[in-house]
């Protein structure tokens, strides 16, 4: 009981906001929950899951979760300092950050059927976007056909993300990859250990390996 009061009265104070939909499951460890500030939790849909890893510390931003069947998993120890991971209106589609990865200001969007995995041990900078679909329809003008589909965003363990990138539907970045600040990635790139780039991001440097600490 006095664990419970405690957690409630930590909510008030760091201004934490719970909403849960019966017929869903939110796994929130004790360890993880006393490192919650500014928090929006939005769960609702029917049979969708967030399992929140332990040690986790999440801050400063909105998870909302609906439609069907869906899963948002952060691994243990994932640090994610600011912004939203918005998975909604589909069915049966994931977003997955593996454990140690930190992320200082990121939205993570997938509206429509695709799926976002981010790796282990990543570092995701400020301003970031990855989404998996474009919003809106794109016809061909013919057929009335949609041509613009959503598409899977895969990035790999050890992935460094720059400020200001923007990762759309349809990127794989492979192990020990830097993307430079301000780029725009849209390919599926088959290579790691290197330094991706611009707008489109190209591969502008191979053979490379980065580190958290300036050594």
């Amino acid at each position: 009981m006095l664990q419970r009061l405690s957690l409630l009265l930590r909510n008030l104070v760091y201004k934490n906001r719970l909403r849960l939909t019966p017929g869903n499951t939110l796994q929130l460890p004790l360890s993880a929950r006393r490192r919650m500030k500014k928090i929006t939790i939005k769960l609702g849909g029917r049979n969708n899951r967030l399992l929140v890893g332990e040690d986790s510390e999440l801050s400063h931003c909105e998870i909302r979760l609906d439609g069907e069947d869906n899963l948002i998993e952060i691994g243990p120890r994932v640090r994610f300092g600011s912004g939203k991971i918005y998975l909604r209106n589909t069915r049966g589609q994931h977003i997955r950050i593996g454990a140690d990865t930190t992320v200082e200001g990121a939205y993570l969007l997938v509206d429509e059927a695709a799926s976002i995995d981010i790796g282990r041990d990543c570092m995701l900078s400020t301003e970031i976007l990855i989404r998996t679909g474009d919003k809106h329809s794109i016809l061909d003008l013919e057929t009335g056909a949609r041509i613009n589909p959503s598409r899977d965003v895969r990035i790999a363990d050890r992935v460094w993300i720059g400020r200001d990138v923007q990762v759309l539907k349809g990127t794989v970045l492979q192990p020990e990859s830097v993307v430079g600040a301000c780029s725009v990635v849209s390919s599926a790139f088959d290579v790691g250990n290197c330094v991706v780039a611009g707008v489109p991001a190209r591969i502008v440097k191979q053979g490379i390996r980065w580190d958290r600490s300036l050594l």
